[in-house]
């Protein structure tokens, strides 16, 4: 029986991988990571004793090298921009003796480009044919240097099979134990409310792709099965897969998002609309800010205004390669969730609370 080790088990992301996991593999042995031991027992309870929580943190580095050591599998879905902790998986993987596997979280933000003022762009990065210059980006762009130690594992033990996943926009509402929307959208929408206006940066014509979580979720089970069954699948430097979708016969245009893209005016327009609908905010109209402006309501993070205000244009043709077919493709399904979102938003008081930062974007 193969042993998985899972952190971020009850965040966004992981909260999903863990129920898909446990929805379709019950020949694993699961360790997953938690906080506390409140944490640790409503995890318990939810999974029916199914999983085996353990106490412990990202900077914790003896307990997480423990782990890894002692796990058949290693899927990373906490903080992805933490150097530390990747650097001492890193160090247990490159040592080993025996085979294992890593499956590890990124985001897009990595291919994203600067802020700029109405700059849509042409510019699609593929997870197969743009391999190369994914692997030559600078290490200033986000995600980046966590990235390049974990693609460098597999180049200095062959026996370690490694991917790494990066979404894009994700959408909609997790199957998890914990957080259940997601950090960007519902970011849009909680800043909205409290500033009584949507706002977008600039006029907001950035080009994104999103992929819904449920269809993530069974990204990483589409790896970890092939990896499991010992196929042939692209790994280590060329081991990326996009959280996104491919369209078919695709013409890429620079001003207009294709069917599996938007951009963050078209979903500030939504967002504006459905809580103005709600007696939420003040007006329907979209405040076109400048990134200083985001910057000040959001209390001085200088991060916040990269979160609408680049373009990060993806395709998963490597998920798609593999057998990975996607449910929630459609821009019905994207605009329909976002009323889901703000039902958890208004249900859980996230509008009253310190959203963190979206640091798998």
């Amino acid at each position: 029986m193969s042993k998985v080790f899972i952190t971020g088990a009850t965040g966004y992301i992981g909260g999903e991988v863990l129920y898909q996991l446990l929805d379709q593999h019950t020949d694993l042995e699961i360790y997953a990571v938690v906080r506390s031991q409140a944490k640790a027992d409503d995890l318990v309870k939810k999974t029916g004793n199914k999983v085996t929580p353990v106490i412990g943190d990202l900077d914790n580095l003896e307990f997480l090298s423990k782990y890894v050591g002692e796990c058949d599998v290693i899927i990373n879905t906490a903080n992805v921009d933490h150097v530390p902790s990747a650097q001492a998986i890193s160090d247990v993987l490159v040592a080993s003796k025996t085979p294992k596997i890593l499956i590890h979280t990124s985001g897009t933000s990595v291919i994203g480009d600067e802020i700029a003022e109405n700059k849509p762009t042409p510019k699609v990065y593929y997870d197969d044919k743009s391999i190369d210059d994914i692997n030559s980006l600078p290490m200033d762009q986000a995600h980046r240097p966590v990235d390049k130690i974990v693609l460098d594992i597999n180049e200095k033990n062959p026996l370690i099979k490694t991917a790494i996943v990066c979404p894009s926009t994700i959408f909609g509402v997790s199957k998890g134990y914990g957080r259940t929307i997601s950090i960007q959208i519902p970011y849009m929408m909680t800043l909205a409310i409290q500033n009584k206006q949507t706002s977008t940066v600039y006029h907001g014509n950035y080009i994104w792709s999103h992929v819904h979580i449920s269809d993530l979720g069974e990204l990483y089970l589409f790896i970890l099965k092939k990896f499991l069954d010992g196929e042939d699948i692209p790994q280590g430097s060329k081991g990326y897969y996009f959280g996104a979708y491919v369209e078919e016969n695709e013409v890429v245009k620079d001003d207009k998002p294709s069917s599996i893209e938007h951009t963050w005016r078209d979903v500030a327009n939504k967002v504006s609309e459905l809580l103005y609908a709600r007696g939420l905010i003040d007006t329907p109209e979209v405040n076109q800010a400048t990134p200083e402006y985001i910057i000040k309501i959001k209390q001085g993070d200088e991060f916040a205004p990269y979160f609408w205000g680049q373009n990060s244009r993806s395709r998963a043709n490597n998920g798609f390669k593999i057998g990975w077919k996607p449910k929630h493709v459609s821009l019905d399904d994207f605009y329909a969730s976002f009323n889901d979102d703000i039902d958890v938003i208004l249900k859980e008081g996230m509008a009253d609370k310190e959203l963190p930062r979206p640091s798998n974007k």
